[in-house]
């Protein structure tokens, strides 16, 4: 018979407890059962490792651990692939979705029978807070199967969109070894998924076998507070320039670059990426971005620029 894959699921947990039982359900009945999730538990109110460990003590494949201290986001997340061990696929769980029961079969049988995926997601269907669907549906349609290696890191980063749900998709261990698993910036998801391209392809199934519950609007502010317990010096900086420099080092100037095509690919991908994000420069400071000021995202900027208006149209 041939082996299966061994595969771990890992759920960084933090202070959620009103939907963390249904997500749990979810994932025990999916119909490929053979995986271990591990549940990092972040929190600072005791009610989640109670749901949690309710539940481990009747399934022997979920492992429970509470952290000593507040890891906050980006090093939670690295924490629960530390607990990979000998598996060969690897995915990222949120603690308040929903998965179809076929969601984990139908993603490993992708892994299983196309070599040259090194990710493969589902299509998304959003869900309200009380489980109601959207009627908006995400267009995000992006598999890079078929592709050259040039072609498909230009198509990473100049036509990907939703990185945050790509990344719950289900991972080959060796890749994402390779990829660094989070980076300490902002947007690590993104530079997690850059990095990750050069070492294969990116597939989404055409089924929508996982429905995310919309909890909150992203912020640049929020990202900060949930990514990091300390600050980063570098944070105060344009997170733009900052993710540049840091995917320039980490795939075509830094020791473990790889080959010297690689590094030209890592220089292309670190330009391409300044060039989609320069718009976005400022964006969270006093100052604020380009983009903000395009689209008065902010009460102050409208007014800003409805005053500005009236002086241009005055004799």
């Amino acid at each position: 018979m041939e082996k299966q894959p061994a595969i771990c699921l890992g759920m960084p947990l933090y202070n959620q407890s009103e939907y963390l039982k249904l997500a749990l359900n979810s994932l025990l009945a999916q119909s490929y059962g053979n995986f271990k999730l591990v549940i990092l538990d972040d929190s600072t109110t005791e009610q989640p490792g109670i749901i949690a460990r309710q539940l481990a003590d009747n399934d022997h494949r979920i492992l429970y651990f509470r952290n000593a201290s507040r890891k906050a986001m980006v090093d939670n997340w690295k924490h629960c692939f530390d607990h990979v061990g000998d598996a060969d696929y690897f995915a990222w769980i949120s603690d308040h979705d929903i998965w179809h029961p076929e969601w984990l079969e139908t993603l490993v049988q992708v892994l299983n029978t196309e070599p040259s995926v090194v990710l493969v997601y589902p299509r998304t269907e959003q869900i309200t807070p009380d489980g109601q669907k959207y009627r908006k549906k995400l267009s995000q349609s992006f598999s890079t199967v078929g592709l050259s290696d040039t072609q498909r890191v230009r198509a990473v980063c100049k036509d990907a969109r939703y990185f945050g749900k790509k990344v719950y998709g289900l991972y080959r261990v060796s890749a994402l070894r390779r990829a660094g698993i989070f980076r300490r910036v902002l947007f690590p998801d993104v530079i997690l998924l850059l990095e990750l391209c050069l070492y294969g392809d990116f597939r989404q199934v055409d089924r929508e076998l996982w429905y995310l519950r919309r909890m909150a609007e992203f912020s640049i502010a929020r990202q900060k507070r949930s990514l990091f317990v300390t600050k980063p010096w570098y944070l105060f900086l344009p997170w733009p320039l900052v993710n540049t420099a840091v995917l320039a080092w980490n795939t075509a100037i830094g020791p473990g670059s790889g080959s010297f095509r690689q590094r030209l690919l890592g220089f292309q991908m670190a330009g391409l990426y300044l060039q989609r994000w320069f718009g976005k420069l400022g964006e969270g400071s006093v100052i604020g971005s380009y983009q903000e000021w395009h689209k008065g995202k902010k009460p102050w900027m409208q007014r800003v620029k409805k005053r500005i208006s009236t002086l241009r149209a005055a004799p």
